[in-house]
């Protein structure tokens, strides 16, 4: 009942301007979403790094509890993290903040000295661009300019990289959101053959 109040004391013109939905595009969602036996929520980075993500993953999550779409089969949250195998980089070491034994080991490894300060998270790195901070940018698989938050900000911010380069298995919209120059540098995924 007090979830039910919140949501009613909300007026339809903030609804509408938060979500870029028209109340009738929103009443139809909500149809198909009370007509619907069993339902999945999915979601990306999108939703996740935005500065309201944990709130919002909250309020998906209110609204499948509402129906009892919660543990039971064919239905409940389904947050998408492993495109382009974000998950497996951190097996590889890639991380934006490594660790000082870890960068001894590299460096004994490599016969190098690895940087020490940290790196930049997707958010830093689109401000960075910004700012000129970040010049060239190198993507490997994935669709960041689609995957990262804020799209019209990141678009931005890759039109001012000098730069922009894709080792890409298929073309996507990143391909076509790009620096002064670019690359794009075909390459096969680990399971394909040639």
């Amino acid at each position: 009942e007090e979830y039910q109040k919140a949501c009613e004391a909300t007026p339809w013109e903030e609804l509408e301007h938060q979500s870029g939905l028209t109340r009738a595009q929103i009443l139809k969602a909500a149809q198909v979403y009370s007509e619907s036996d069993r339902t999945i929520f999915s979601w990306c980075l999108g939703i996740s790094q935005h500065e309201h993500g944990v709130d919002t993953v909250r309020e998906i999550v209110n609204v499948l509890l509402l129906r009892g779409n919660l543990g039971r089969e064919g239905a409940g949250p389904c947050p998408i993290r492993g495109h382009s195998n974000v998950q497996g980089n951190r097996t590889c070491g890639i991380d934006h903040r490594p660790t000082e034994e870890f960068l001894n080991r590299l460096a004994e490894a490599c016969g190098i000295d690895p940087p020490r300060e940290e790196g930049l998270d997707t958010v830093r790195t689109i401000e960075a661009m910004h700012q000129g901070r970040v010049k060239v940018f190198i993507g490997m698989g994935g669709n960041f300019a689609m995957a990262a938050p804020d799209t019209p900000y990141t678009f931005e911010g890759l039109r001012q990289c000098e730069l922009t380069a894709h080792v890409s298995t298929k073309l996507n919209r990143s391909h076509l959101v790009h620096g002064k120059k670019a690359l794009i540098l075909p390459c096969l995924g680990r399971t394909e053959k040639d």
